[in-house]
Protein backbone atom coordinates (compact mmCIF):
# COMPACT_ATOMS: atom_id res chain seq x y z
CA UNK A 1 0.00 0.00 0.00
CA UNK A 2 2.96 2.74 1.40
CA UNK A 3 4.40 1.41 -2.49
CA UNK A 4 1.63 2.39 -4.43
CA UNK A 5 0.80 5.89 -2.30
CA UNK A 6 4.35 6.60 -3.03
CA UNK A 7 4.47 5.49 -6.63
CA UNK A 8 1.24 7.63 -7.22
CA UNK A 9 2.62 10.84 -5.78
CA UNK A 10 5.99 10.37 -7.20
CA UNK A 11 3.88 10.14 -10.36
CA UNK A 12 2.31 13.92 -9.71
CA UNK A 13 5.43 15.47 -8.42
CA UNK A 14 6.72 14.86 -12.02
CA UNK A 15 3.48 15.36 -13.81
CA UNK A 16 2.95 17.51 -16.75
CA UNK A 17 1.10 20.87 -16.40
CA UNK A 18 -2.44 18.51 -17.91
CA UNK A 19 -2.25 16.67 -14.78
CA UNK A 20 -1.87 19.56 -11.98
CA UNK A 21 -5.73 19.53 -11.57
CA UNK A 22 -5.30 15.90 -10.10
CA UNK A 23 -2.85 17.37 -7.46
CA UNK A 24 -5.05 20.12 -6.66
CA UNK A 25 -7.76 17.64 -6.41
CA UNK A 26 -5.67 15.85 -4.06
CA UNK A 27 -4.70 18.95 -2.01
CA UNK A 28 -8.28 19.81 -1.58
CA UNK A 29 -8.34 16.51 1.03
CA UNK A 30 -5.60 17.93 3.10
CA UNK A 31 -1.63 18.05 2.45
CA UNK A 32 0.32 15.07 0.59
CA UNK A 33 3.75 13.71 1.70
CA UNK A 34 6.14 11.46 -0.75
CA UNK A 35 8.55 9.37 0.75
CA UNK A 36 11.90 9.05 -1.03
CA UNK A 37 14.37 6.42 -0.64
CA UNK A 38 18.03 6.30 -1.65
CA UNK A 39 19.49 3.52 -3.72
CA UNK A 40 20.15 0.68 -1.26
CA UNK A 41 16.20 1.55 -0.27
CA UNK A 42 16.47 3.49 2.92
CA UNK A 43 14.94 6.53 3.86
CA UNK A 44 16.34 9.78 1.96
CA UNK A 45 14.14 12.21 2.36
CA UNK A 46 10.44 13.46 2.82
CA UNK A 47 8.33 16.24 1.36
CA UNK A 48 5.27 17.62 2.33
CA UNK A 49 2.84 19.67 -0.22
CA UNK A 50 0.18 21.69 0.60
CA UNK A 51 -1.90 24.48 -0.67
CA UNK A 52 -2.19 27.72 0.46
CA UNK A 53 -4.99 30.55 0.26
CA UNK A 54 -2.02 33.78 -0.23
CA UNK A 55 -0.18 34.95 -2.74
CA UNK A 56 3.50 33.29 -3.58
CA UNK A 57 5.40 36.23 -1.60
CA UNK A 58 3.17 36.35 1.37
CA UNK A 59 4.23 32.73 1.67
CA UNK A 60 7.52 33.08 0.53
CA UNK A 61 7.75 36.08 3.28
CA UNK A 62 6.53 34.05 5.54
CA UNK A 63 8.82 30.60 5.07
CA UNK A 64 12.59 33.01 4.89
CA UNK A 65 10.95 34.93 8.48
CA UNK A 66 12.84 32.08 10.09
CA UNK A 67 13.29 34.74 13.54
CA UNK A 68 9.49 34.31 14.01
CA UNK A 69 9.42 30.23 13.70
CA UNK A 70 9.41 29.99 17.46
CA UNK A 71 6.22 32.56 17.59
CA UNK A 72 4.39 30.06 15.52
CA UNK A 73 6.20 27.05 14.45
CA UNK A 74 5.42 24.03 16.62
CA UNK A 75 8.45 22.72 19.10
CA UNK A 76 10.71 26.14 18.38
CA UNK A 77 11.88 26.91 21.28
CA UNK A 78 14.31 29.76 19.79
CA UNK A 79 15.53 30.54 16.19
CA UNK A 80 17.50 33.23 15.85
CA UNK A 81 18.85 34.24 12.64
CA UNK A 82 22.89 36.16 11.94
CA UNK A 83 23.13 37.07 8.12
CA UNK A 84 26.04 35.39 6.32
CA UNK A 85 26.25 37.19 3.13
CA UNK A 86 23.55 38.10 0.54
CA UNK A 87 20.70 35.52 0.43
CA UNK A 88 22.62 33.68 2.74
CA UNK A 89 21.28 33.34 6.89
CA UNK A 90 22.88 30.92 9.92
CA UNK A 91 19.99 30.37 11.65
CA UNK A 92 20.33 28.98 15.55
CA UNK A 93 17.33 26.79 16.56
CA UNK A 94 16.35 25.18 19.79
CA UNK A 95 13.67 22.56 19.55
CA UNK A 96 11.56 21.35 22.48
CA UNK A 97 11.77 17.03 22.52
CA UNK A 98 11.77 15.02 25.46
CA UNK A 99 14.45 14.16 27.61
CA UNK A 100 16.69 16.88 26.01
CA UNK A 101 16.42 19.63 23.50
CA UNK A 102 17.70 19.56 20.42
CA UNK A 103 19.69 23.04 19.22
CA UNK A 104 21.17 22.89 15.54
CA UNK A 105 22.43 25.61 13.34
CA UNK A 106 21.26 25.35 9.83
CA UNK A 107 22.59 27.29 6.93
CA UNK A 108 20.16 28.66 4.05
CA UNK A 109 20.83 29.57 0.79
CA UNK A 110 17.97 31.40 -0.60
CA UNK A 111 16.96 32.27 -3.92
CA UNK A 112 14.33 35.17 -4.11
CA UNK A 113 13.30 35.38 -7.58
CA UNK A 114 13.01 31.42 -8.32
CA UNK A 115 11.33 31.43 -4.14
CA UNK A 116 13.40 28.44 -3.37
CA UNK A 117 15.52 27.96 -0.30
CA UNK A 118 18.53 25.82 0.51
CA UNK A 119 18.99 24.72 4.31
CA UNK A 120 21.83 22.84 5.42
CA UNK A 121 23.37 21.46 8.82
CA UNK A 122 26.30 23.66 10.16
CA UNK A 123 26.45 22.47 14.09
CA UNK A 124 24.88 20.99 16.43
CA UNK A 125 22.59 18.26 16.76
CA UNK A 126 21.27 16.16 14.00
CA UNK A 127 24.26 16.45 12.09
CA UNK A 128 24.31 15.90 8.30
CA UNK A 129 20.25 16.63 8.22
CA UNK A 130 19.03 19.51 5.32
CA UNK A 131 16.02 20.82 3.81
CA UNK A 132 14.66 22.69 1.13
CA UNK A 133 11.51 24.94 0.21
CA UNK A 134 9.67 25.66 -2.94
CA UNK A 135 7.21 28.18 -3.77
CA UNK A 136 5.00 28.09 -6.92
CA UNK A 137 2.20 29.97 -7.85
CA UNK A 138 -1.37 28.18 -8.96
CA UNK A 139 -4.49 29.51 -9.91
CA UNK A 140 -5.90 30.75 -6.76
CA UNK A 141 -2.90 30.47 -4.38
CA UNK A 142 0.09 28.85 -3.42
CA UNK A 143 1.61 25.71 -3.44
CA UNK A 144 4.37 24.85 -0.74
CA UNK A 145 6.89 21.62 -1.30
CA UNK A 146 8.81 21.42 1.66
CA UNK A 147 11.45 18.46 2.14
CA UNK A 148 13.25 17.30 4.85
CA UNK A 149 15.62 14.99 5.74
CA UNK A 150 16.31 14.88 9.71
CA UNK A 151 19.24 12.52 10.51
CA UNK A 152 21.19 11.60 13.97
CA UNK A 153 18.13 13.01 15.55
CA UNK A 154 18.24 11.18 19.01
CA UNK A 155 20.79 8.32 20.07
CA UNK A 156 17.56 6.87 21.99
CA UNK A 157 15.60 6.67 19.14
CA UNK A 158 18.13 5.38 16.72
CA UNK A 159 18.76 2.53 19.21
CA UNK A 160 14.46 1.62 18.48
CA UNK A 161 14.91 1.53 15.20
CA UNK A 162 13.74 -1.17 13.64
CA UNK A 163 14.63 -2.58 9.53
CA UNK A 164 11.42 -0.42 8.12
CA UNK A 165 12.93 2.32 9.80
CA UNK A 166 9.61 3.50 11.19
CA UNK A 167 11.27 5.56 13.64
CA UNK A 168 13.02 7.75 11.12
CA UNK A 169 10.36 8.18 8.34
CA UNK A 170 7.59 8.77 11.29
CA UNK A 171 9.62 11.73 12.19
CA UNK A 172 9.95 13.19 9.07
CA UNK A 173 7.13 12.83 7.69
CA UNK A 174 5.58 14.22 11.02
CA UNK A 175 7.88 17.02 10.67
CA UNK A 176 7.28 17.90 7.12
CA UNK A 177 3.42 18.03 7.35
CA UNK A 178 3.52 19.95 10.82
CA UNK A 179 5.96 22.88 9.08
CA UNK A 180 4.10 23.02 6.00
CA UNK A 181 0.88 23.34 7.78
CA UNK A 182 2.19 25.71 10.28
CA UNK A 183 3.34 27.89 7.69
CA UNK A 184 -0.12 27.96 6.16
CA UNK A 185 -1.94 28.71 9.01
CA UNK A 186 0.26 31.39 9.68
CA UNK A 187 0.17 32.51 5.50
CA UNK A 188 -3.34 32.70 5.38
CA UNK A 189 -4.13 34.30 8.92
CA UNK A 190 -2.08 37.20 8.28
CA UNK A 191 -3.49 37.47 4.66
CA UNK A 192 -6.60 37.59 6.39
CA UNK A 193 -5.95 40.42 8.73
CA UNK A 194 -4.50 42.54 5.70
CA UNK A 195 -7.30 41.76 3.77
CA UNK A 196 -10.21 41.75 5.39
Amino acid sequence: MRAAVVAALACLWAAAPARAQDLMALLKKGPLVLVQNDAHGKFDRATAIIDVKAPPDAVWDVVTNFSNYRYFMPKVVKSEVHVDGPNQEDVAYEIDVPISNESYVFHYVLDPQKRTAHGQWLKGDIEGSFCDWRIVPVQGGTLIYYTTASRNYSSLAQKLEDSQQTITVGINVAAALATVRAIKHRTEGLSSVANP
